[in-house]
């Protein structure tokens, strides 16, 4: 049995009722949890690779996907047998997801040619060398928390 998490971008045109009842609609024999980001899906792994590949293709580069460690309803993981509050993790994917818009946006440069994938490193490799001063980092800090 394999597992998968299906995380939407936020810029997504498919929301996650929408991927739950398509992935329903498909008649694989796997299992399927809609969340407020996606989705969880499980089944055998060459039948869930499977759906992977259709799902990723209703919308490419804003519909991601990555393995779970759990099976659906896990007790561990699970709200409903934990009485509430969120997750362990649920706050990591979260932060994930609201990058994803920015990932689509630069698979879709490289996809259109307009950056290339050297280009698109050497970029990520500047910016990872850069160090943020503490006076810039606690103005973004302001400005994301007057956003929230």
């Amino acid at each position: 049995m394999k597992s998968k998490v299906i995380v939407l971008a936020e810029d997504s045109k498919t929301s996650p009722s929408r991927l739950f009842r398509y992935l329903n609609s498909l008649e694989y024999d796997i299992n399927v949890k809609e969340t407020c980001f996606g989705a969880f899906i499980e089944g055998e792994d060459g039948v869930v690779d499977e759906v992977v590949k259709l799902v990723r293709n209703l919308e490419k580069n804003k519909i991601f996907c990555k393995d779970r460690g759990f099976p659906i309803w896990d007790q561990r993981r699970c709200r409903a047998f934990r009485k509430g509050g969120p997750r362990e993790g649920f706050h990591q994917l979260e932060a994930e997801q609201k990058i994803l818009d920015r990932i689509s946006k630069a698979l879709d440069a490289v996809e259109n040619e307009e950056i290339s994938e050297d280009e698109l490193e050497e970029e990520f490799k500047n910016l990872k060398n850069k160090k943020l001063k503490v006076d810039a980092f606690e103005k973004i800090a302001d400005e994301v928390l007057k956003e929230n």
